[in-house]
């Protein structure tokens, strides 16, 4: 062999070996995203464990063993669900605990601005699973709004400061909404401004403030906003009437609440979606934020989540009082209306995301093999390796994926002493269409009781939970 070829030769077969260490790479990364994909698989069973076939203990253990066996940026939203099984079985304390748990570990997320950053930027070379989950911003008002109903069950006296969180909360998302506008880089747009306003802080804050009997102008400020957010909530409306001109309940009676968990909640799964013009707009920001290029005119569909929500068969809970129809349940939070608005505002973004990471990926490839000047071989090796490195990248389906469709409530004045209470699904016409549920009560004078009850079909999950 020609000494002076050798040298060039041992080069070439180096800058071989580098190119390929580069194509292992990228599938390494594929596995590495692929570890933490698949969360909407693994909330299946849970999820039909719960609403098909009513079996909490069994939901319980499916749950369990996926949080042994689920990624550390799993353990917060499965714990959220834990915190629903907990709830509807009556077990406040541990509920409560999941749902602090779960409450601030997304606001440290929230707040960790340099970390979001350095995740974000190694999620475009794999998938958004690998960012740590700081909720969707549903999510963090529910997570909210569960707690304050839970803290109503034990006495625990900090129900009104969650109560007041549940407003703040939405606040604070709204005014944190604002991002670069896409079409004129002078300008800010804010899609989170679409999001709906749900009055169930205000109307619980003024449920206890009634309670008090000091504070009846403050129970009347919290019962405007709850008419105000929600104009058909007519049992806000009475409520109102009563905080101006009346008393929280007659002597010798009190008050019952029953608060009802209606319908299957929303939960992702993973589609391909097709760049949207305005998607692609939001993706060309993004890119060239960071380099002076431009992202391609035209791309392949690429995965997003998909919100899934379903109309509930039940459209509220009947409740009677010792034998007597007292009132019927109304809807105060509809969870599925504040899942689909929020998804509909931050769709473009979340598909522009998944854009650039699209054209990061296939970057990567087309910069190696013109910097590597490679072969043919190498070359198709590489092509494959790219298509392995997309093909596996998945959607990030991480959600809180028991929650009601809608949250519930009704009021009544009831006289003191023990009653017996039972609950029944109603159709839209009024007529009982499921299984009852049956309770006893204790009334105590001027005093509120809670009753929480959960309905995602016709038949009830868990049992009536009564407050202590």
């Amino acid at each position: 062999m020609n000494r002076n070829k050798r040298p060039l030769l041992l080069f070439s077969l180096k800058r071989s070996k580098l190119l390929c260490l580069v194509v292992l790479g990228t599938v390494a990364a594929c596995f590495c995203s692929g570890c933490a994909s698949g969360y909407a698989e693994r909330l299946r069973d849970v999820r039909r464990d719960y609403y098909d076939y009513g079996n909490l203990e069994q939901a319980k253990l499916e749950l369990q063993r996926r949080q042994k066996r689920a990624p550390q940026k799993e353990k917060d939203v499965l714990a959220l669900n834990e915190a629903s099984l907990e709830l509807c079985s009556g077990n406040i304390a541990a509920a409560k605990e999941k749902l602090i748990q779960a409450r601030d570990s997304f606001d440290i997320i929230e707040d960790k601005h340099t970390q979001k950053s350095a995740e974000n930027l190694f999620a475009y070379w794999t998938d958004d699973n690998m960012n740590s989950y700081e909720g969707e911003d549903y999510e963090k008002v529910l997570v909210r709004a569960t707690l304050a109903i839970a803290d109503l069950f034990d006495r625990s006296e900090d129900a009104r400061a969650y109560a007041y969180q549940i407003a703040a909360k939405q606040d604070e998302i709204v005014q944190n909404g604002y991002v670069d506008d896409p079409r004129d880089e002078n300008k800010k747009i804010n899609p989170k401004k679409a999001y709906p306003r749900i009055p169930l802080g205000p109307y619980l804050e003024g449920l206890l403030w009634e309670e008090t009997y000091l504070n009846a102008s403050d129970a009347a400020r919290c019962y405007e906003k709850v008419v105000k957010w929600r104009p058909d909530f007519k049992q806000g409306k009475r409520d109102l009437v009563r905080a101006q001109t009346s008393v929280h309940s007659q002597p010798g009676n009190g008050r019952v609440y029953v608060f009802a968990f209606v319908g299957r909640g929303p939960y992702k799964e993973q589609v391909y979606e097709e760049a949207t013009q305005f998607a692609l707009l939001f993706a060309d920001h993004i890119f060239s934020s960071v380099n002076k290029y431009s992202v391609p005119p035209t791309l392949a569909p690429v995965p997003v989540p998909m919100l899934v929500v379903e109309e509930p068969y039940v459209k509220n809970i009947g409740v009677d009082v010792d034998g007597e129809r007292t009132g019927v349940t109304e809807t105060i939070a509809d969870v599925n209306e504040m899942a689909t608005k929020q998804y509909e505002a931050i769709k473009d973004q979340i598909l522009a995301k998944a854009i650039v990471r699209r054209v990061v990926k296939k970057g990567a490839i087309y910069a190696a093999k013109e910097v590597g000047q490679v072969n043919d071989w190498v070359s198709i090796a590489m092509d494959v390796g790219g298509i392995v490195w997309e093909a596996a990248e998945s959607a990030d389906t991480r959600c809180w994926g028991l929650l009601p469709a809608k949250i519930q409530v009704a009021s009544f004045e009831v006289p003191i002493g023990e009653h017996e209470l039972t609950v029944c699904p109603c159709d839209p016409q009024g007529n009982k269409i499921g299984v009852p549920l049956t309770a006893s009560v204790s009334v105590n004078a001027n005093r509120n009781t809670y009753v929480l009850v959960n309905y995602p079909n016709r038949e009830p999950i868990g049992k009536v939970v009564v407050s202590k």
